[in-house]
């Protein structure tokens, strides 16, 4: 797949907001797994379709790397977390607490 930078941003976005959309319930990826997915090393570029368009979709669903959730939202994240049954672990964060990344991590296509 074309990396992020060469594709036109409105193909990018649309694309990882479809890919979000699909992330199960209970289930996360981080930004570097969902740019991974589209083939893409974009982190950041997916950080920034999150930032202007993840009110579209279950945003709470993609973490920053080591599980941590997305700045400015925890509270609201962790109510979507409880709800769902995402596994959290305490962390030593301002938000006291991370997902538990081994046992939340979706693997598209390994999964019932």
């Amino acid at each position: 797949m074309a990396d992020a930078s060469r594709e036109p941003a409105g193909g990018f976005g649309e694309r990882v907001l479809e890919l979000v959309a699909e992330i199960p319930p209970g289930r996360v990826l981080t930004y570097g797994d969902v740019a991974a997915l589209l083939g893409s090393r974009g982190a950041r570029a997916v950080g920034t379709v999150m930032a202007r368009s993840g009110h579209l979709v279950p945003w709470w669903r993609v973490l920053r790397a080591g599980g941590h959730p997305p700045s400015g939202h925890e509270d609201r994240a962790l109510a979507h977390y409880r709800d769902e049954g995402t596994p959290v672990l305490p962390a030593a964060t301002d938000a006291t607490y991370r997902v538990d990344l081994a046992r939340a991590r979706w693997r598209p296509g390994r999964e019932p």
